[in-house]
C-alpha cells in the first residue's frame, strides 16, 4: 500500500495563521517606516531648498521674491535659484503635494513649507499667510501630518519623538 504523501488541511491552516499573524504584525510597522522615510525626505528638501535661498540671499542682500502667500514656486522665484544655486528644485513633497514658499514684499524673510501627508496648509490666522509663521517658536511635532517649516535661518516646526498618523 503507498504512504499517501502532502499536506493535511489542518496543517495548512495552522500555515496560513502563522503567515497571517506575521502580517497583522508586520505591515503596520512597515507603513510607519514608510511615512517616516518620506518625513525625512521632506525635511531634506526643505533643508536643501533653503540653502539655494540662503545662498540666494547672500549674493542679494534679499530672498527671492514674487510670493507673499504659500503655493508652490512661481516661475520667478524657479527661475532664481535654478540652476546658479540649485541644480534641481524639488517641487513637490514625498506625498506628491508642492513644497510652499513665501518671501515678503521687500525680500527680508522667508518660509519654506512642507505640508505633511495631509497636503493642507496649518497656517495661523489666515490661509497661506506668511506674517503669523515669522513669529512662531521652534517645536517639535509628533504626528506625520503635521507641517515642516522652516523660516529664515532654521526649522521651527519638525519631526521629533515617536511620531504616528493623528486623524
Amino acid at each position: 500500500m503507498r504512504k499517501p504523501s502532502g499536506f493535511t488541511l489542518i496543517e495548512l491552516l495552522i500555515v496560513v495563521a502563522i503567515i497571517g499573524l506575521i502580517a497583522a504584525i508586520a505591515i503596520p510597522n512597515l507603513m510607519n517606516a514608510i511615512s517616516r522615510a518620506r518625513q525625512k525626505r521632506g525635511m531634506g528638501d526643505v533643508r536643501s531648498i533653503a540653502t539655494a535661498v540662503t545662498q540666494y540671499n547672500m549674493d542679494t542682500d534679499f530672498y527671492p521674491t514674487g510670493q507673499t502667500t504659500f503655493g508652490g514656486f512661481s516661475s520667478g522665484v524657479y527661475w532664481a535659484l535654478v540652476p546658479d544655486y540649485i541644480h534641481t528644485l524639488p517641487l513637490f513633497d514625498p506625498w506628491q503635494h508642492p513644497y510652499g514658499y513665501a518671501a515678503t514684499a521687500n525680500g527680508g524673510d522667508m518660509a519654506i513649507v512642507c505640508t505633511g501627508s495631509d497636503g493642507l496648509f496649518q497656517s495661523i490666522g489666515g490661509a497661506g499667510a506668511l506674517d503669523p509663521y515669522l513669529t512662531l517658536s521652534a517645536s517639535g511635532t509628533n504626528c506625520f501630518e503635521n507641517d515642516i517649516i522652516w523660516v529664515n535661518t532654521a526649522f521651527i516646526r519638525y519631526p521629533q519623538g515617536k511620531q504616528k498618523k493623528c486623524n
